[in-house]
């Protein structure tokens, strides 16, 4: 057996140096030694260094194809106000039969609802869950609606102008038909809902579950790239009257031919918003899973317009309801202000595919009025500013907008080789995070006026190419380590996406099936184990091997009281390491993440109480939590 030797210092404050109490009770035998092939000696000691900002577990979320809709947001039920013209071929997810027309005299802010006379049906096949479910539509006109769910029937009398209409079935689960037929009469039908019972201010509460548990400290929404052509106002107020709208991000309105071949390629919500899951949504989602919300504004779109899409947005959410926005959310039901400390201004801006895209020293000025704006409504709020410190739109940024920044974004989307190993793969995003903080810290020292600026990674991950593997958790793994170190300059870092639908080919922390229930992915798994048990100080960590093969990554924190030391090892390598560690303390626990496929899309995860030996798996991500004297 070969033997290396890693030390692990942190300084110690000399009242936190108590030996352990040894006690009368008879040990317990004492477990077989595992056989390894390096044995690593490990010194902790507790001493507080910097102070780790809780936000770098954090989450980002974005409108896109499987991470919304049907996956979070719990609406079963496509273009339920009719963005397109029930039935229209090629472009409406809705089937018609016998009489039925379309009228744009409607309940939502929409162009379109379905008016069925007696014998007249509207119908979509779905992907259900079992279990109950729950309904309605708003109805206009005199008649009886027969609403079938799966062949769960239900009779309805409609009368008078628009009002909405409820009703209840059971979900076998599967595919399954869903349909709303005219028996008599003459009636329109719009904004029409099925969700499950249980749903969570219209969210499901399977996934926003596993959204706790993930225990995400801080959530960027709804972008990204979306939001550089979404209007906040769409997305507040009547949820049966919002606006669908397209998601100009990545589909413009080139035409109903153009849209007949996306929407043969894509899901409906791949192309169109409704706006069901707005401000008000996600803000009750951070309260349901405990999460801190980072809310991004529109400088794309609406460039031109900080008082509108920036101002506004910050006195509806943070005003008091005497103002006008404040005002505007109380009568919406939310009369306490939310006081949403953190905010993004813009997104990507230095980017050519970004709508509103333009030159630095044009867009300087934008976030400058930006900033000024929202800061003369609440001016305790934490500003991040669109950065891309390996151009030099960072460096106009801190030359023009120091005083208007608190954190400046970075993106990094490591690109992802097949040919790469383990080992290779963690380093490679750990080279790419390592440029970025050297670059932040010149600029820091370039530009006096800006030094207070720290860095918000508010998405990274790997290059999407397939779900989150192994190999992506073990470089993730690596990614939070590199955080901790440089804890200094480092104030967030929101994971990208922290949940998926399972049939989408994106890497999430979470999968969410269609037809209910989620999982977590192996870098989900890493992502909640940092979050629950990384301790918020950073400790010094000194590394020394002596061979190559295990290219190990470690790193410790440690608690304000200097009680409790969690230590962190990414093993990227096909190799078992026994950590041999040397504390005035003992082992709490040790929560392993590990695999034998690195392109593996699931991981073994195991917590072993009051550990007697400490093995480092192959391809494996291992915290281990010590309680000090």
């Amino acid at each position: 057996m070969k033997k290396a030797v890693i030390g692990v210092m942190v300084l110690a404050s000399v009242m936190a140096l108590s030996a352990c109490g040894g006690g009368g009770k008879e040990k317990e035998p004492t477990p077989e030694k595992p056989k390894a092939d390096y044995v690593y000696d490990t010194v902790l000691l507790p001493e507080r260094k910097s102070e780790v900002s809780p936000f770098i577990y954090g989450e980002f979320l974005e409108h896109i194809h499987g991470c919304i809709y049907n996956v979070i947001w719990s609406e079963l039920i496509k273009d339920r106000k009719f963005y397109y013209a029930p039935g229209e071929a090629g472009l409406s997810p809705w089937k018609v039969s016998g009489d039925v027309e379309s009228s744009d005299e409607c309940y939502s802010d929409n162009g379109h609802c379905a008016v069925l006379k007696e014998g007249g049906s509207i119908s979509m096949e779905l992907d259900l869950p079992a279990g109950d479910l729950t309904g309605y539509f708003y109805a206009d006109g005199t008649g009886t609606v027969e609403v079938s769910v799966g062949g769960d029937k239900k009779e309805i009398a409609v009368s008078g102008a628009f009002k909405k209409y409820t009703y209840a079935a059971a979900g076998e689960g599967g595919k399954q038909t869903v349909s709303f037929t005219c028996k008599s009469g003459s009636v329109k039908l719009d904004s029409l809902s099925l969700m499950p019972a249980d749903n969570i201010h219209g969210m499901r509460k399977d996934s926003l579950d596993a959204m706790k548990e993930l225990a995400g400290t801080v959530y960027r929404w709804p972008g990204g790239n979306f939001v550089s052509g979404y209007d906040w106002e769409d997305g507040v107020g009547d949820i049966d009257k919002r606006p669908s709208k397209r998601n100009a991000a990545w589909f413009a309105d080139n035409g109903v031919a153009a849209d007949k071949a996306l929407l043969a390629k894509n899901n409906f919500y791949d192309l169109i918003e409704p706006n069901d899951m707005g401000t008000e949504e996600f803000l009750a989602m951070c309260e349901y899973i405990g999460a801190t919300p980072y809310l991004a504004v529109n400088t794309g779109s609406r460039s031109a317009q900080p008082k509108e899409s920036g101002a506004d947005l910050v006195e509806y959410c943070n005003g008091a309801a005497t103002t006008v926005q404040g005002a505007r959310r109380a009568a919406n039901g939310h009369a306490e202000p939310y006081n949403v400390k953190y905010w993004c201004v813009g997104n990507e801006m230095q980017g050519d595919w970004q709508i509103g895209h333009m030159s630095s020293g044009e867009y300087v000025k934008v976030h400058n009025a930006f900033a000024e704006a929202m800061r003369a409504v609440d001016d305790s709020i934490v500003l991040t500013g669109c950065g891309d410190n390996c151009t030099s739109w960072t460096e106009s940024m801190f030359a023009s907008c120091a005083k208007n920044l608190d954190l400046i974004g970075e993106h990094l989307y490591e690109p992802s080789m097949n040919s790469y190993s383990p080992a290779e793969h963690m380093q490679a995003i750990k080279n790419n995070l390592d440029m970025r903080i050297k670059n932040h810290r010149d600029l820091l020292e370039e530009f006096e006026d800006a030094s207070h600026v720290k860095i918000a990674f508010d998405e990274y991950n790997y290059l999407w190419k397939t779900n989150a593997t192994l190999r992506d958790a073990l470089g993730i793994g690596a990614a939070l380590n590199m955080f901790i170190e440089n804890a200094d300059v480092v104030a967030m870092a929101n994971y990208s996406d922290a949940i998926f639908t399972s049939t989408r080919n994106a890497p999430g922390a979470i999968y969410a099936k269609l037809t209910g229930g989620t999982t977590f992915s192996p870098v989900g798994e890493v992502l909640k184990a940092y979050a629950k048990n990384m301790q918020p100080y950073q400790a010094a960590v000194t590394v020394r091997q002596t061979d190559r093969d295990t290219r190990i990554d470690a790193q410790a924190t440690v608690s304000e009281d200097g009680k409790t030391i969690t230590f962190s090892i990414v093993n990227p390598s096909e190799k078992t390491v026994e950590i041999n560690v040397k504390t005035p303390g003992k082992a709490l626990r040790a929560i392993s993440v590990s695999g034998t496929d690195p392109f593996g899309t699931t991981a073994a995860v195991e917590t072993t109480e009051s550990p007697a030996y400490l093995v480092s798996k192959p391809l494996s991500i291992m915290l281990v939590v010590y309680q000090i004297g």
